[in-house]
């Protein structure tokens, strides 16, 4: 996978996007249709026709939710943009990330696709989110100068650790271009334009506070899906990562093109070269926060379009913040995820969890984890461990792996069936730091932690523990055979394929000897 354009080609002959050709106005029309979308679990949308010379695209990295069986994942159209296939198991995507985090060769160096010149950036007809009356980038990747970065990345790497890669070398194409991954941060943006040449752009506040008045920004819409993913990535969290362009380059081809603000993805569809003018502004950018920004000090900049480039017929996709399945939510909710399931899996020496998601339903609130009990009490250690490594949830669920990657309807049942909400539920003092990504808590003020024990204790003998009551295992064959009849007549198609396990049960005969004598 390697531009945005694979993506959808993807999606669209997996029959998960949808092509919209009627008007849907950028100002008032265009993010209602996204969200709507989002929120009733449909395809990808693609609009081409909103007023301006790009085709906005949105739900390229979003998902359906888990509150019901459906065909399609929440993570599996990050699956496709990563090149695992859309119907990619869960645990791939966290392994995937969870490797890509140590970087990878520097990416090559590529012609910028993006050549056509365009007047203004309003030209292009970027959507107006929730209200605001101008439009606003939702999805954007920024390239900035990098002073010492390959120094720091050095010094910041764990003894030991190789990165397959010299950081003082530049990367080099066959036409002579010479470009230095290493000098420059790519960097998850939301932004705000304002007149004909303004941007108000929120970013990681770390690079930002290097930046002054008159230094080189590019600002990137419609880069390669890993570039935003590996550019989300570097600055989530406090784990040793490489630099994003490595990162990105590790989860597939990433060639780069030389710019003023430094080496951006060339097969990108938009890309704006422009001068920051106040590198610490007051005013943040309009529209509603992006879920990225929750999980990082965030600093506020403006800058002066210089130029537009974009390439034949640009896509610009986009999120609808605020929709619980947008793309920004179900980013954040996938790659905080993939970081936490490394980190607890690399902290005892052993790797007792078998998955670890935060839900984009639950709004990355909540963290559910499949762990293995190592001993009494290693949950308690488990969820203060958690708590400690991310800022977003101030609820961790501890469930034993037998349950299923991201269902929730069992993980959520699993808390009244097996935690006692007298023994099993604890509280931190009232002194806990907030948890940014909690909606019901908005003033910064704290709170309580919570964990919830929703595993079996380890020190109980096996025939203290409930065995797992199936649909298989509950009923004869032929009362079986007749429900499902009756569920197929009735128009409905949670068939035998979306049992876990059902397959693997009937053919190695378990099914038989368990109810043979009620047959």
């Amino acid at each position: 996978m390697t531009d945005l354009r694979s993506l959808l080609a993807e999606l669209d002959a997996a029959d998960d996007l949808l092509e919209i050709d009627e008007r849907t106005h950028w100002a008032d029309t265009a993010a209602a249709v996204a969200a709507e979308a989002a929120r009733g679990n449909g395809p990808a949308v693609l609009l081409t026709d909103t007023g301006g010379t790009a085709r906005p695209v949105s739900g390229t990295l979003g998902g359906p939710d888990r509150l019901s069986v459906r065909p399609r994942d929440p993570w599996s159209r990050v699956a496709a943009a990563l090149g695992l296939g859309i119907d990619a198991d869960y645990l791939d995507v966290l392994d995937t990330l969870e490797r890509a985090r140590r970087g990878g060769t520097a990416p090559p160096v590529a012609t910028l696709s993006a050549t056509e010149r365009e007047s203004e950036l309003r030209s292009l007809g970027i959507p107006a989110i929730d209200g605001a009356d101008l439009p606003v980038v939702t999805l954007g990747l920024a390239a900035v100068p990098a002073e010492n970065e390959s120094e720091r990345e050095i010094a910041d790497r764990p003894t030991g650790e190789s990165d397959g890669a010299e950081h003082t070398d530049a990367a080099g194409g066959s036409d002579g271009q010479r470009v230095d991954v290493d000098a420059v941060n790519w960097l998850p943006v939301r932004g705000s334009i304002h007149g004909s040449d303004g941007l108000r752009l929120s970013v990681p506040a770390t690079p930002a506070g290097e930046l002054s008045s008159g230094a080189p920004l590019s600002l990137v819409l419609g880069a390669p899906p890993t570039a935003l993913i590996g550019a989300t990535m570097r600055w989530i969290g406090e784990s040793h990562i490489d630099g994003a362009p490595r990162v990105a380059n590790s989860l597939g081809d990433v060639p780069v093109a030389p710019t003023a603000g430094g080496g951006v993805p060339a097969d990108s569809e938009i890309v704006v070269e422009a001068t920051v003018t106040e590198p610490d502004a007051d005013t943040e950018p309009a529209g509603p926060k992006s879920p990225w920004e929750n999980a990082v000090t965030t600093a506020t900049m403006t800058a002066q379009v210089e130029s537009v480039r974009t390439r034949p017929d640009p896509l610009l996709p986009f999120s609808p913040t605020g929709a619980a399945m947008s793309d920004g939510r179900s980013l954040l909710s996938i790659i905080e995820s993939a970081r936490l399931y490394g980190r607890v899996n690399n902290y005892w020496g052993v790797r007792p969890v078998e998955w670890l998601a935060l839900p984009a339903e639950a709004g990355l609130g909540v963290c559910l984890v499949a762990s293995e009990i190592l001993y009494a009490g290693f949950e308690w250690q488990l969820a203060n461990t958690l708590f400690s490594f991310s800022r977003l949830f101030d609820k961790v669920v501890v469930l034993d792996t037998e349950t299923a990657p991201m269902d929730l309807g069992r993980a959520f049942d699993d808390i009244w069936v097996k935690a006692h909400p007298a023994n099993d539920w604890e509280f931190s003092d009232p002194e806990a730091p907030a948890a940014t990504a909690t909606h019901y808590r908005g003033d910064g003020s704290t709170g309580s932690n919570v964990y919830v024990n929703a595993a079996w204790d380890p020190r109980w003998d096996e025939e203290y523990i409930a065995p797992r009551v199936t649909f298989e295992t509950t009923y004869p064959r032929n009362l079986r055979e007749a429900v499902r009849a009756e569920w197929e007549a009735l128009g409905f198609d949670h068939g035998p394929e979306y049992e876990a396990g059902h397959y693997h049960r009937e053919e190695s005969g378990e099914i038989d000897a368990e109810n043979g004598a009620e047959e």
